[in-house]
């Protein structure tokens, strides 16, 4: 996927982009890949050490004032560097960008779309946008060099969640815009690092341990903003492990978050977990019961 993901940045308008690739530890013909783009890239290679670290390495090599990240099961189209650009521009150099992904299945092969103008929305800063669901994936993130510089990049140990931490200590960095309509391709595909359910719930525990550590900026003032922010990200994860048998990872985020959510006022979710509980171990019951 990598040779699409790279010629898509390539094909951009902009002609200022300085394009950084990390190979993290692959074992098939990727490195070739890299290869045959080398004359208008950077090329990194690191023992496989997850994706914070590799995203990390390349930031490090970057003399860019902004950062972007895109998955190399990702892609940019036309437009995206440019919309980024107006963006920035709009809020006059904030700490970070957000754009919306356009989904397709992988196989499938994107449809067109047309190109539209950009429907930014700004923000004192991503906690003050925590009504709206403004992160979508690293894919989607565009950082001040100077801010991820102090914030130390990624979390390395984390695999998982990495992105939704990043961006929680973020959260109070002056600036914030939000492209609300499509700003890159997002493949969904079997092999997606999204798909594993008991790897995102590990990531999802240790990013609630570190909301309730303290880690992330704002105290007591902001707290629920931040937690507004979180649960989006929590409720579909508990349900996920439902559906898995993940009964106590599941069990944990519910109880965990139980009074988050009746001050979010969030009584559909609040009721209907339990409901679902015992209907997925009802399931998992009669299954067991089928085989033996």
């Amino acid at each position: 996927m990598i040779s699409k993901t790279l010629q898509s940045v390539l094909d951009q308008r902009d002609d200022d982009l300085e394009v950084i690739v990390v190979d993290d530890g692959s074992t098939d013909d990727t490195p070739a890949v890299i290869a045959s783009f080398a004359s208008r890239i950077r090329a990194l290679r690191q023992d496989n050490a997850g994706p914070s670290a590799a995203r990390n390495l390349g930031a490090q090599a970057a003399v860019g004032r902004y950062i972007a990240f895109l998955d190399s099961d990702d892609h940019w189209v036309a437009w995206t560097s440019s919309h980024y650009r107006q963006a920035i521009e709009a809020l006059g150099n904030p700490a970070f960008v957000a754009g919306t992904p356009w989904r397709y299945a992988d196989g499938a092969g994107p449809a067109h779309f047309a190109e539209h103008e950009p429907d930014i929305a700004t923000f004192v800063d991503y906690f003050a946008a925590g009504d709206r669901y403004c992160w979508h994936g690293a894919s989607s993130l565009v950082i001040r060099r100077d801010v991820f510089d102090e914030l130390g990049g990624f979390f390395t140990p984390l695999t998982h969640a990495e992105d939704i931490d990043l961006t929680m200590r973020l959260g109070a960095h002056a600036g914030f815009a939000d492209l609300r309509n499509e700003t890159f391709a997002y493949r969904e595909h079997a092999g997606g690092l999204s798909r594993d359910v008991a790897a995102c719930a590990g990531g999802m525990k240790v990013v609630l341990e570190r909301e309730l550590g303290g880690v992330y900026p704002g105290g007591y003032a902001r707290a629920e903003e931040r937690r507004r922010i979180l649960s989006m990200h929590l409720r579909p994860i508990a349900l996920a492990c439902l559906d898995i048998g993940a009964w106590r990872a599941a069990l944990r985020f519910y109880g965990r978050t139980f009074g988050w959510h009746v001050r979010l006022g969030r009584w559909r979710f609040l009721a209907g977990f339990p409901v679902m509980l015992i209907r997925a171990v009802w399931r998992r019951t009669l299954a067991r019961q089928r085989k033996q």
